[in-house]
């Protein structure tokens, strides 16, 4: 299950949308993490540690009862903070 990480909060309190990041910006196809994990993202040219505040909650599936409609290789939208 990959990952795209849609928004950021810088430590100003700014919030970073996907429209500014883009869509290749923060995409990996390595398990995602959740929420609580730290990882490295890029955002204006330099790259940090963030932390996961939501989209992949712990002992958490998304799809469980709907089975049937689970995508092929779901992403999971994430937000971070910057650490």
């Amino acid at each position: 299950m990959s990952f795209w990480v849609k928004r950021i909060r810088l430590k100003t309190g700014e919030v970073v949308t996907e429209k500014e990041l883009g869509r290749d910006a923060n995409f990996s196809k390595e398990t995602a993490p959740v929420v609580g994990d730290e990882i490295t993202v890029s955002c204006r040219g330099r790259k940090f540690q963030a932390r996961v505040i939501w989209g992949n909650w712990p002992g958490h599936d998304a799809w469980a009862g709907h089975e049937a409609k689970r995508p092929v290789d779901p992403v999971v939208p994430l937000r971070v903070e910057e650490i």
